[in-house]
């Protein structure tokens, strides 16, 4: 009677772990869980952020446009003033320097497009542009 018992719990224990992996190793050669359905998943969104491709110049311009009320040539003066700077600006990022000279730079590109933008701007538009400013953080 023992023994009868231990085979079946045994046979019971058995069959149960062969179904459990099962599902694990009947992925043909390769094994495992197929995980290609999570890669399928999220594979549209992927190629939607790589097809737009975000220009920083053009939203910053749209940005300071609505904010400072720019007509048409100050928009397009800033945008010129963004463009000039914008090798210098993308090469921060990419730098191998300590965070500190990194923030410094950019600090320094920063008041440099400043000074050239204040120059644009009427008075009223120069106040909100110094809140702006006001608001920044490196």
């Amino acid at each position: 009677m023992k023994l009868s018992v231990k085979l079946f719990v045994l046979f019971i224990f058995l069959s149960g772990t062969t179904t459990a992996f099962a599902q694990y190793y009947n992925q043909g050669a390769t094994g495992g869980v197929n995980r290609n359905i999570a890669q399928q998943r999220y594979k549209g969104n992927n190629n939607k952020k790589r097809a737009e491709n975000i220009d920083i110049v053009e939203v910053t311009v749209n940005s300071l446009a609505k904010e400072l009320n720019l007509d048409d040539f100050q928009k397009a003066a800033v945008k010129v003033i963004y463009n000039d700077n914008k090798d210098a600006i993308m090469s921060i990022a990419t730098e191998d320097s300590p965070r500190k000279a990194k923030e410094d730079k950019a600090r320094e590109i920063s008041e440099k497009i400043d000074k050239e933008i204040f120059k644009l701007l009427s008075e009223e538009q120069a106040k909100k542009y110094q809140e702006i400013i006001d608001k920044r953080k490196y």
